[in-house]
């Protein structure tokens, strides 16, 4: 069959088994995002052997680590990025003392290539440490910015030694110069992403040109890294924390990507982590067992040693910086279909990974005592529920109008008659073309009014959304099956809501 035919099966296939692999992982405790790789074990040449990985799924694959980094650096992770000179040597001894002992491992096993092979092993992986952190609710807190920072340098810094290694002598200087510009690109020109983004945002009115040129963004980043010698992904990493203040302000936006990254990429990529396996057997094994058990060790003693440094808990740190299943595997891929390693010792390597990647997470949650984070999902099929309700009469003065704004931080507010039915709405930017000292004498009914839409208080989020999208206004009434007004929605602040879920 045509591959491009049967990859559009696949690909639906892994998309579905992903997020039902997700939805089994929640609900017997462990963390999510370690279902779909097992998925891809089972579907894959590992066991069942019914899907094949080919350059069009690999495509869509090498895609979900990419985004997700991004989301990571755009929202995910608080707080500003500051590695310091105890993180720094806190990171030095978490990658130097498994590498050594990893590469020993290797060479006694008479394993090819140990140094390719040893820094995907060995390093931390930040993309499922940030979904892990995040699932448990701490993302946010010192103690999971301490230990997602550690684990970035620890990334960035095996990404530049994978570079090195894998890398011909001679084209070593060009690959060292074109990461150094790569970052002076980020940090200088890095900047101006967001008031180009806002330029083109005001000159193009082309439907979701936003969500258009972040992607561009995104991949042409990527683009430029992969070029140079770095990795896509944490390069993406980097742009996310430089745009995060652009998305903050565009709530929806935000959501739109965080739609594509966790509903299509993510989960396509974890699931591809197991679709390169070859065929288990004993002996894979018995080494991945050996290789897993080395990496455990290693990874949680040096985590542990490097806690007193920056003064955290030693466990808990030892285990969070042992997280591994993310662009770990995506080097491991590389070597694979580079020629680095073959399919067996891939096998062996990415078994122990997969390993480390459910066991760890596991011992963390029990140790840290923090539990997967539950909360009430807005569903989209769901009613609007209780609203909050700030509206002025059409009676009341400009200056009473202006209180209410300032006092509930409104963008706008709706203006009803005395048969309390909204009738229209003012904004922000009405009031300051009015002279201030006609405040005082003005009412609501003296202005020209805007048209407001309705929404009855019986109707879903879902529909509210689209009224939004289809009218572009900042504010819809929402009444009752008399037309009376019983709550006021902001786009805003419904999109924060959704948005934490």
């Amino acid at each position: 069959m045509n591959i491009l035919i049967i990859s559009l099966l696949y690909i639906g296939v892994l998309l579905i088994a992903a997020k039902l692999a997700e939805e089994g992982f929640s609900r017997i405790g462990l963390i999510p995002f370690l279902g779909p790789i097992f998925i891809g074990i089972i579907l894959g040449g590992g066991v069942l052997d019914i899907i094949r990985i080919n350059p069009i799924i690999s495509f869509f694959t090498s895609l979900g680590i990419i985004f997700l980094l991004f989301i990571a650096g755009a929202e995910e992770i608080g707080g500003k990025i500051e590695f310091r000179k105890k993180l720094m040597i806190s990171s030095i001894i978490q990658l130097t003392i498994p590498l050594i002992i990893i590469i020993y491992l290797l060479l006694y096993l008479d394993i090819s290539n140990p140094l390719i092979l040893s820094v995907p092993l060995v390093m931390t992986s930040v993309g499922p440490l940030t979904r892990l952190l995040t699932d448990l609710g701490i993302s946010k807190s010192e103690l999971g910015e301490t230990i997602f920072y550690q684990g970035t340098l620890v990334e960035i810094a095996s990404v530049i030694l994978f570079s090195i290694f894998s890398s011909p002598i001679q084209r070593l200087p060009l690959m060292i110069v074109g990461v150094i510009g790569l970052f002076i690109f980020l940090a200088v020109l890095g900047s101006k992403f967001a008031k180009i983004l806002d330029k083109i945002e005001e000159n193009i009115n082309t439907r979701e040109i936003e969500l258009a040129t972040v992607i561009f963004s995104i991949l042409l980043v990527g683009f430029i890294a992969e070029i140079v010698g770095f990795n896509s992904a944490i390069a993406s990493l980097f742009l996310g924390y430089l745009l995060r203040d652009y998305l903050k302000e565009r709530t929806d936006l935000l959501i739109k990507l965080k739609g594509i990254t966790y509903g299509l990429f993510e989960p396509l990529f974890f699931v591809s982590i197991g679709l390169y396996f070859a065929k288990i057997n004993y002996e894979i094994l018995e080494i991945g067992l050996i290789l897993f058990s080395a990496i455990f060790i290693t990874k949680f003693l040096s985590g542990y040693l490097s806690a007193k440094i920056i003064n955290v808990e030693k466990t808990v740190n030892g285990l969070g910086t042992s997280v591994k299943g993310g662009v770990d595997a995506s080097l491991l891929i590389s070597a694979l279909t580079l020629g680095y390693i073959d399919s067996i010792n891939y096998s062996i390597s990415a078994l122990a990974i997969s390993l480390q990647a459910l066991i760890i997470p596991v011992l963390f949650k029990v140790k840290s005592g923090y539990h997967v984070k539950k909360e009430r999902r807005a569903f989209l099929e769901n009613a609007l529920g209780n609203l909050s309700l700030v509206f002025s009469t059409c009676n009341e003065s400009l200056r009473e109008i202006i209180r209410k704004i300032n006092e509930n931080d409104l963008t706008a507010i709706v203006i009803v008659n005395n048969e309390m039915s909204p009738i229209g709405y003012v904004s922000v930017e009405d009031l300051l073309e009015i002279e201030p000292s006609l405040y005082e004498k003005l009412t609501a009914c003296d202005l020209i009014l805007r048209d407001l839409p309705r929404i009855n208080k019986k109707e879903k989020i879902r529909t509210a959304l689209r009224k939004f999208e289809e009218t572009r206004v900042p504010i819809i009434a929402v009444v009752d099956d008399e037309s009376k007004i019983v709550g006021t929605l902001y786009e805003k602040e419904l999109l924060k809501y959704i948005s934490r879920f």
